[in-house]
């Protein structure tokens, strides 16, 4: 979604490139889509106080949910394209 919403900013002629790759010690999924020339900003940790209150949107949770649910989060961009790879590390690797 953050691709689709971010990234290409809902041009449905965009694609979001999403790639599965599986080693014996990791799987691997990359994200890409059409966003480049600007770098992915760094997640920030939401204050759910704050979001509760009213005094900041309840938007906002996209990269920083992902970045904790996985064991690495790798980000790069070029001229076009943002990449965002989620890498989980697999059991008695």
């Amino acid at each position: 979604m953050n691709a689709i919403e971010h990234g290409n900013r809902y041009q449905a002629e965009l694609a979001v490139d999403v790639i599965v790759s599986l080693s014996a010690s990791e799987l691997c999924i990359r994200i890409r889509d059409h966003g480049g020339g600007k770098p992915i900003p760094e997640p920030e940790t939401p204050d759910i106080d704050a979001k509760l209150a009213g005094l900041q949107s309840p938007r906002g949770w996209g990269l920083f949910l992902i970045k904790n649910m996985v064991d690495e989060m790798r980000v790069s961009a070029d001229d076009v394209h943002h990449t965002v790879e989620l890498i989980f590390r697999l059991k008695g690797a």
